[in-house]
């Protein structure tokens, strides 16, 4: 038996019915927004998994050329995605700064792509 308590974990918990009193901008921005934060998750999850696999294919080689430049290959991709996903805010930062769009704050951006 654990000790302690986690508490309750929240975020996903209430749903997208939550946002139904609230304005459709708001509710799209959310939907969006969770949108993003779970595909950052499964992006993590798959650099965790290849890096892994890359790794276990590394320790089991036995010495074999080929399978040390797979291992090594698996890994260095799995690394570079990893840097993709988390240069992607600071990239849209810079984006949003060059063209005057606030791309981070799709609550401010959805009104004027909007069809009126």
């Amino acid at each position: 038996m654990i000790p302690f308590s986690l508490g309750r974990i929240t975020g996903f918990s209430s749903g997208i019915t939550a946002l139904s009193n609230t304005d459709p901008v708001r509710r799209l921005a959310a939907i969006i927004s969770g949108i993003i934060a779970v595909l950052t998750i499964f992006a993590g999850l798959a650099f965790l998994t290849y890096f892994v696999i890359g790794a276990l294919t590394w320790i089991t080689s036995g010495g074999q050329p080929d399978q040390l430049t797979k291992a090594k290959s698996q890994m260095s991709t799995a690394l570079v995605g990893l840097i993709v996903v988390v240069l992607t805010i600071p990239i849209a930062y810079i984006v949003s700064a060059l063209t005057g769009l606030d791309i981070l704050n799709p609550v401010n951006i959805i009104p004027h792509i909007l069809p009126k």
